[in-house]
């Protein structure tokens, strides 16, 4: 394969590129919001009669159907039970960030239960309400905590968007399937792909890694 023909395809690349950062950006801010949500009131300082048993369920649900799956119902069932169109990116975001949001929960509630009930009580003594105490006493613990892990998650959320390229989303993997079908060149474009994903990953868990050590300090 000649210079030419990568300069040939490298715009393709290049859009992949943008589309995947896009979709790992959009599942990071689902993963991360609603994975807090559900986290919370899944603890077991802040249950609630209803929503928390309903929140299990749809935890329990996200993680056990595989991801795949999961893109597959939303973007081919989902439409038509509620008679609805869903385009395949934006079906691509709600699946990945929904399915990481499970985990993200899990890590959440954990977080939270690991923390003694006295830290809860000693907050509520000195005239905190019960959502200042986790705001400004639990939730920093929590989150200095579980760090680790949830930039595990994040790392793992990009990878995950390659399985998107299933239902036509034109991401990395995608971009490298349409040029493999119109130049051929399988092994140097799947050796280019991987670098990619690696140098993507590479410069995230840089990133991470900085917020990780900035925050334990």
């Amino acid at each position: 394969m000649s210079f030419s023909d990568i300069k040939s395809f490298a715009p393709l690349l290049f859009k992949g590129i943008e589309n995947t950062i896009f979709l790992w950006l959009a599942a990071s801010l689902i993963s991360l919001c609603f994975g807090a949500f559900f986290g919370i009131f899944r603890c077991r300082r802040m249950r609630m009669p209803v929503l928390s048993p309903l929140l299990d369920t749809i935890t329990f649900v996200l993680r056990g159907i595989p991801f795949y799956v999961q893109l597959l119902l939303v973007y081919f069932v989902l439409p038509n039970l509620f008679n609805i169109n869903l385009s395949p990116m934006v079906a691509g975001v709600l699946s990945l960030g929904l399915c990481s949001a499970a985990y993200t929960s899990q890590m959440v509630r954990a977080g939270i239960n690991t923390l003694v009930d006295e830290q809860w009580e000693s907050a509520l003594v000195l005239g905190l309400k019960k959502t200042q105490t986790l705001w400004y006493v639990i939730m920093p613990q929590t989150l200095r905590g579980i760090l680790p892990t949830l930039c595990g998650e994040l790392d793992m959320l990009l990878k995950s968007t390659s399985i998107i390229s299933a239902i036509g989303v034109l991401e990395l993997t995608r971009a490298g399937q349409n040029i493999i079908a119109s130049e051929m060149h399988v092994v140097s474009i799947y050796i280019i792909i991987a670098l990619m994903y690696l140098a993507i990953s590479s410069i995230l868990n840089v990133g991470l890694s900085m917020v990780e050590r900035r925050y334990a300090i």
